[in-house]
């Protein structure tokens, strides 16, 4: 297996254990004869990440809602931050993004706020808040946003992002 697969692999899993409601129930205190208080309220999902200027944390609600978009924006993207191995950005999109593939890079995608179809490939399957998304390199792909909002991701590109490999596929 290359590295690249692993590091997405593992991005993947991890992003997949912060999404909302991920993870094992909270534990409430609640057994037979346990006269304890129940535990306190499981902390929202976050983003956790380590890069070189420093480890950034934020509640993923308050990262979805970070960013002022002009009126009548369809599409942004702002980057958080890039390592040797990743870039990663958040992605507004009141619409849809124009179908196209990424030659040199990986992207996994995690929905934060929104939800609607995910074309891979030749195929478009509905997504929603906590969706995780694995998008080889080469492979057409674009978000179709059917919310009544702008939707919001987190997306990773393998390697750093490089804005000369989107290319239109339609």
């Amino acid at each position: 297996m290359s590295r690249r697969a692993r590091v997405a692999g593992l991005v993947a899993a991890a992003l997949a254990l912060a999404a909302p409601g991920a993870g094992p129930p909270a534990d409430t205190g609640a057994r037979t004869g346990d006269a304890r208080a129940p535990a306190e309220a499981p902390p929202p999902a976050v983003l956790d990440a380590l890069l070189p200027d420093g480890r950034r944390t934020e509640a993923l609600a308050a990262l979805a809602a970070s960013q002022e978009r002009a009126a009548g924006e369809d599409f942004r993207i702002v980057e958080l931050g890039r390592d040797a191995a990743s870039s990663h950005h958040l992605v507004w999109i009141r619409d849809r993004e124009q179908p196209h593939r990424h030659d040199r890079h990986a992207l996994v995608v995690v929905i934060l706020r929104g939800w609607g179809g995910m074309r891979l490939g030749a195929e478009e399957r509905p997504v929603g808040e906590g969706s995780v998304l694995y998008v080889p390199p080469g492979t057409p792909h674009a978000f179709r946003n059917a919310a009544g909002d702008v939707a919001v991701a987190y997306a990773v590109y393998l390697p750093p992002f490089d804005a000369r490999d989107r290319i239109a596929t339609e």
